[in-house]
């Protein structure tokens, strides 16, 4: 397989849109969420508080510690990828946005992908989910506008950081939900060209394939399979409170700034 794609951002941002985009490429192979990313936190641990115990005590040297924990994180994405007849994948899981410095060591030649979406629209989509612990507690980022706005900064403040680390110059796009929905076959054929992979017309057609979807994918699988629209673009408009979104909006005006959405 030839180097991997990790996608990541804030829950909400577009992430399974850009997705079944990338999985109707003919090369790509991009399925639902995988749930790695506890793994790789472990990776991390192991990195950082076991030092040289691996290669003192049972002769493994730390590139071979890479490479078993490399296998067990894309085993899942290999196997698609090899089961579909594609040479390469890609993996959308939102919080790899957590750890996509980790990932990089991990994966030396690996690409990324940080997806983004206006703040506002974002907590009126979380806002809607409404998700809930297992006893039943509305989440903090679905309780108020406000906690949607913190959780949505921090998460997007995380893939910002990361975009900036010189260990990623030249491996990390920021794609912007609004730009595949407004600009589709242009905001496409730029992550193909970042991939190094011809862009094909057949990736915008969503409404003529029937992807399978699975776990918060099936949340809104109608909207997942229409032609590709702007519906969900300033949707803030018509579902947030005006007092709401201008207080999101000032609160974390570098961050709009820095991504270049409106101060309206």
């Amino acid at each position: 397989m030839t180097c991997p794609v990790f996608i990541g951002g804030a829950p909400r941002s577009g992430l399974t849109f850009l997705r079944l985009l990338l999985d109707a490429h003919p090369s790509i192979s991009c399925g639902p969420d995988t749930g790695h990313v506890a793994l790789t936190m472990t990776a991390k641990n192991f990195e950082e508080t076991l030092g040289g115990l691996h290669r003192d005590h049972f002769l493994l040297e730390p590139e071979a510690v890479r490479m078993n924990f490399a296998h067990a994180v894309s085993a899942p994405m290999n196997k698609r990828a090899k089961t579909l007849g594609k040479r390469r994948w890609a993996d959308k899981t939102a919080f790899n946005v957590l750890v996509f410095e980790q990932l990089a060591r991990l994966f030396p030649t690996a690409q990324f992908i940080h997806v983004v979406r206006d703040g506002r629209d974002l907590a009126a989509s979380l806002l809607e989910r409404g998700w809930r612990s297992p006893t039943g507690v509305l989440f903090d980022q679905c309780a108020s506008p406000a906690g949607a706005a913190r959780y949505w900064a921090q998460l997007v403040s995380l893939g910002l950081k990361t975009e900036d680390d010189p260990a990623l110059a030249g491996r990390i796009l920021r794609v912007r939900y609004e730009d595949l929905c407004e600009r589709p076959e242009k905001a496409v054929r730029a992550v193909c060209d970042f991939l190094s992979e011809e862009f094909e017309p057949g990736m915008l057609r969503l409404e003529m394939r029937n992807q399978a979807l699975a776990g918060m994918e099936l949340d809104t699988p109608d909207r997942l399979r229409r032609p590709v629209n702007m519906e969900a673009v300033g949707r803030w408009r018509r579902d947030l409170r005006r007092e709401d979104a201008a207080t999101i909006r000032k609160a974390y005006a570098p961050i709009f700034d820095k991504l270049g959405y409106s101060r309206e």
